[in-house]
Order: C-alpha cells, then structure tokens, then sequence
C-alpha cells in the first residue's frame, strides 16, 4: 500500500509539475502548435528541404506533415492549414512578368529620415533591387508592395463567410471593390489630383442590415497625409468620416484591422522594422479557381494549387504601446511583391492575434481557366488578359483568440476609368446618391 501510494504521490508530483511548466512556458511566449511569437522567428530561422514537383503536380497531404509541410507553412498557421483530409497540389514555381512598361520612364526611389518614399508617383517599383545587408530593406520590399502593379483599378465582387469554430456560419455578406490608381508616373488619371495616390469605394448588398452601406477611401502620395475615409449607413442618411485611430479596429465586423489589408496598409514612420531575410514558404500564387473552404472550421482554402514562392520576410514593430500587435511578420513574394502571409501577434502575451493569407490568379492565366463568376453579378474575364498582373481571387484571415475567421471569394475583372468617369464615381455627393 505505502509503494501504490507513493506511485501515486510521485505521479501527481509529475502531473502538477508538467503543468507549472507548460504554464511558464506559454507565459514565456512558447505554444505546443507553433503559434507564438518565439516560435514563429525560430520556424523563420530554419532552412526548410528541396522538394521534388512534377510538372503534373505533387499532392501533399496529412502524411507529408513532418517531412514538407511543417517547413513549408509557417508555423502559426499549422492548426489551421494540416488537418487530416487536406490536399494541396504543388505545381512547379510559375514566372509572372509585370507589364511591358511597367518601370519605363519612373524614378528611383527616396526614402527619407523616416523611412517614407518621397517624390515618387508610380509607374513602376521604387526599389527596383533590394539588397538584404540594406539597413532600410525591409521598408523598401514593403514600399515595393504599395506600389506593385495590379494594386487597383478593377472590379471586384466579393463574397464573404463569417464563421466561428466548427465552421458554424454566423453571417455571410456581398459586396463590390471599385479600385482606381490616380499617381501612374508622368501622369494622373484626374488633372488636378496629383496628390492622390488611389481611390477605393466598397458597396454592400447584402445582408439586409448593410445593403446600401458603402466605405470610401483615398490614399496620397504623400505618406505623412492621412488617408481620407468616409463611411455610409443608410440609416444615418450622411455619410461619417472615418478617423485615423480606426486604422487597429476592424472592418465591417470582419476578422481583420484596416492595417490588414493587402498585409500592411499603416504608416510607415509608425513603426520599427527589420528585415529577416528570404524565406521559402508555400502559397496559393497562381490558383485555377476560387477555392472551396477546408480545415476544422472551414477557414482555410482546400483542394487548390500551390506554389513554393520565395518570400521577403520582414518584422514590422508599431511604436504605440497601445497597437493591439506586439509585432506584426508579412511574406511578400521576392518577384512579384504580393503579400503572401501576415502574422500579427497579441501584445498582451506574444501569441498569435490575427493572420491572412491571399489567394492570387495570373491575368494572363484567364485565356485557358476561367473562374468562377459572383453569384449576383456576371463580369467578362477576357478584360484580363494582357494586363500582366496578379488579381485577387480572395482570402483567409483569422483571429486566433476570438476564434473566428472569415474567408473571402473575390471575382476581380480589370477596369480603366477614364477621367471623367473616375471623377464623377468617386465623388462623395455620389457615394451618398448612388448616381454613378
């Protein structure tokens, strides 16, 4: 009896002593499944295997965990993307030139003491080369991201599912993007507006709470001038200007911050950065199709095409100690700087908050896969072609402790304002009106 209830002490002992460690190690920022700040740098670090793709494609499942997909997917988003009846087609590393003019005739950029691009309006990449050793690298790939080609001037019906855990589905909105670049280099699209970067209006249709409720903003050339913003309700009857403190809350009640979009979409000079260096990581480039929704909770895209990219890493830490993120990580694709991943992580506790990631579609890979079309609205794809540019095709952002995650279908069809027009549909007595 005395050795049994000594074996039984010595396993409570063991038990109770597992937890305090467990415990310490969580309040010191370490998880068991990779979502801490500590282990995310640490993945980051590691340099990941060469893997075989057959020009047909290599499946990778649940059995390829340990040997590729831990290596390849970041390590915050494994609960989320390895799960037991994934598939994932990985297709060989696609070449995706920019337009022809694209970089003709446009300036090198300027950054300033700050860290900002000054004296640049567009045409082309600011920072053509990037060199890793580059004190300023990491703003240079982000401010090559801001101005990538293909950032506007589209259409973009959208589709969004709001779903808490299990996949239960807690609301389910349509919307449309109108996106429009103003700064183009050695001109604008609306003479007089030389100080506008670009133009976005979102309008909603559905549900029956928000149709008719539209958000407007404007970005400048020049980074220190706030963004314009002003949001519609109809119930309200005139529309609110939204205020710069708005850029940490999130938007139309979706899993992500305004400072989310695209990856990053704050102020530079706001924040501390540093460049991690390149990192091979796998992403969904140059998907066929709006892929279907997959994962325990129906967050994450399923049965798609996936590319292993190499990806600029870099460490972006808010100067505000009232950021809701500690530190934020973006994976921006080296060639074509479209953000891959964000990793914004809780300052509170080091841990994950909030991640995206984006599904993309070759303009040029419209003349042979034809996505599928908005279910309220039919678009003519062909517009596409010839513009040798990513389009958005939707994305996965998840909040980590709520939790919920929204997943977006985006159905993006290219389009040019002409001067008159763009002046007239984003005008603010419009947006109110609906006269566009």
């Amino acid at each position: 009896m005395e050795k049994s209830s000594h074996r039984a002490s010595a396993g409570t002992g063991l038990k109770v002593f597992f937890t305090i460690v467990c415990f310490s190690l969580s309040i010191k920022g370490f998880s068991a499944d990779g979502q801490s700040y500590k282990e995310f740098i640490e993945w980051i670090e590691k340099k990941p295997p060469e893997i075989e793709v057959s020009n047909q494609g290599t499946l990778l499942t649940i059995d390829d965990k340990d040997d590729i997909l831990n290596a390849l997917i970041p390590s915050p988003a494994w609960e989320y993307y390895i799960f037991a009846d994934m598939e994932m087609t990985v297709v060989p590393k696609g070449y995706y030139p920019s337009p022809p003019s694209w970089g003709r005739g446009s300036q090198e950029g300027i950054l300033d003491e700050n860290g900002v691009l000054v004296g640049f309006t567009g045409g082309g990449f600011p920072f053509p080369k990037v060199v890793e050793n580059d004190p300023l690298a990491g703003q240079k790939v982000v401010w090559n991201m801001l101005w990538r080609p293909g950032q506007h001037d589209f259409d973009m019906p959208m589709t969004t599912w709001l779903r808490s855990e299990n996949g239960k589905l807690d609301r389910k909105m349509e919307f449309t993007g109108v996106s429009s670049t103003y700064a183009r280099g050695e001109k604008c699209l609306v003479e007089g507006y030389e100080e506008v970067k670009s133009k976005r209006i979102m309008e909603f249709r559905s549900p029956r709470d928000m149709a008719g409720a539209k958000d407007m903003s404007i970005s400048y050339v020049d980074h220190y001038r706030e963004n314009s913003g002003w949001v519609y309700m109809p119930s309200q009857r005139k529309p609110r200007r939204t205020l710069a403190s708005e850029r940490t809350s999130e938007l139309m009640g979706m899993d992500l911050i305004r400072e989310d979009m695209n990856g990053f979409s704050g102020k530079i000079y706001e924040n501390d950065w540093d460049y991690l260096g390149k990192r091979k990581v796998l992403a969904t480039m140059n998907v066929k199709d709006n892929p279907e929704a997959g994962g325990p909770h129906l967050w994450v895209p399923h049965k798609t095409r996936w590319e292993v990219r190499d990806a600029h890493v870099v460490l972006i830490n808010p100067k505000d100690s009232d950021h809701p993120y500690m530190a934020r990580i973006v994976l921006i694709d080296s060639e074509t700087y479209w953000t891959l991943w964000m990793f914004g992580f809780d300052r509170k506790d080091e841990m994950l908050l909030r991640m995206n990631q984006h599904y993309l579609k070759y303009s040029e890979s419209y003349a042979l896969e034809t996505p599928q079309q908005a279910p309220f609205v039919e678009q003519d794809y062909s517009k596409n072609v010839g513009s040798f540019v990513f389009l958005h095709l939707g994305e996965s952002d998840i909040n980590a402790k709520k939790p919920h995650g929204t997943v977006t279908h985006c159905y993006t069809r290219k389009r040019e304002f002409s001067s008159a027009r763009a002046r007239q549909f984003y005008s603010l007595r419009n947006m109110v009106s609906g006269r566009r």
